[in-house]
């Protein structure tokens, strides 16, 4: 039979048709959802395990609260409800003080005062209008048991100088100058049981250029591309937290322009006028499992 150009035409449209039917019902069984479903579904069934999280493993969150220092929910409002006499011990405490620090224990339902620093919802009496786009800001972080972090605490400074006051030797006075520094605390996390955490923190100034040095780590010396590096031993500090709990660090009220707490927690020009808490909360830790013999 001769086929007119009409049944032809007709004839290649219904085959068209057949295809489009029996290749569509196949991406409908394996494709349902956008294109994919049941064939994405096969295809991620047998996807790669989890990482397992390890046995040492401490979750800290890290906020840093940044006020004027005529907030007054900085002073007296603030500290009247934290413990710094059971935070650290006293004649670390005492020497902290004197450069410029101040470091208090918080528990897991933390006071109202530090409440509304950490939410800053609502319009706090002494705060300037302008003064309230200044940033709530955190992180969170996975520690293992010993293995260091580094947050910074300050801005930049082109040229600073530091004056420590050393309580191991007779009270002497020692200023050292840095150029291109920034003030950084050093925290290793140490598991001290389920639950339980020590916190040790040591204050670090970081300057000069940045450059491949010879760095020590946990699996030996390495090289990183990192700064000078010069810690205040002296100013080391421990703090034991429960699951939970948190830690406030910041200046005390009676600053001098060089000290350490300054440095840290302050700043220079119109940062001046601004005061730092770094909060540090012991949120979540992996439990110990214990070992039976057979």
């Amino acid at each position: 039979m001769k086929l007119t150009p009409y049944r032809s035409w007709f004839l290649v449209v219904a085959l068209a048709f057949l295809v489009v039917k029996i290749t569509g019902c196949a991406l409908m069984e394996e494709g349902a959802v956008l294109g994919l479903g049941k064939y994405v579904e096969k295809r991620t069934t047998k996807k790669l395990p989890s990482i397992p999280v390890s046995q040492d493993a401490m979750q800290v969150e890290i906020v840093f609260i940044e006020r004027p220092i005529t907030d007054p929910l900085l002073g007296s409002t603030l500290w009247n409800e934290i413990d710094e006499v059971g935070a650290i011990e006293l004649m670390d405490q005492e020497n902290l003080k004197q450069n410029g620090f101040r470091v208090g224990h918080v528990s897991s339902v933390p006071p109202m005062a530090l409440q509304t620093l950490l939410g800053l919802k609502s319009h706090l009496g002494g705060v300037e209008k302008q003064d309230e786009s200044l940033l709530l800001s955190g992180r969170r972080l996975m520690l293992r048991s010993g293995v260091p972090t580094d947050i910074q605490t300050s801005g930049f400074y082109d040229k600073c100088s530091l004056q420590l006051f050393d309580d191991d030797e007779e009270g002497q006075l020692e200023i050292k100058e840095f150029e291109q520094a920034r003030c950084v605390m050093r925290v290793k996390a140490h598991k001290v049981q389920d639950g339980w955490a020590r916190l040790e923190f040591t204050p670090e100034v970081h300057f000069g250029a940045q450059q491949l040095r010879r760095t020590p780590t946990n699996i030996g010396w390495q090289l990183e591309n990192r700064q000078n590096t010069t810690p205040l031993y002296n100013q080391k500090f421990e703090v034991t937290l429960n699951v939970g709990e948190m830690t406030v660090i910041t200046a005390t009220d009676d600053l001098t322009p060089n000290s350490a707490g300054h440095l840290f927690f302050r700043g220079e020009g119109r940062k001046s006028n601004i005061q730092k808490l770094l909060v540090v909360r012991l949120s979540n830790m992996s439990k110990m499992e214990a070992v039976r013999s057979k």
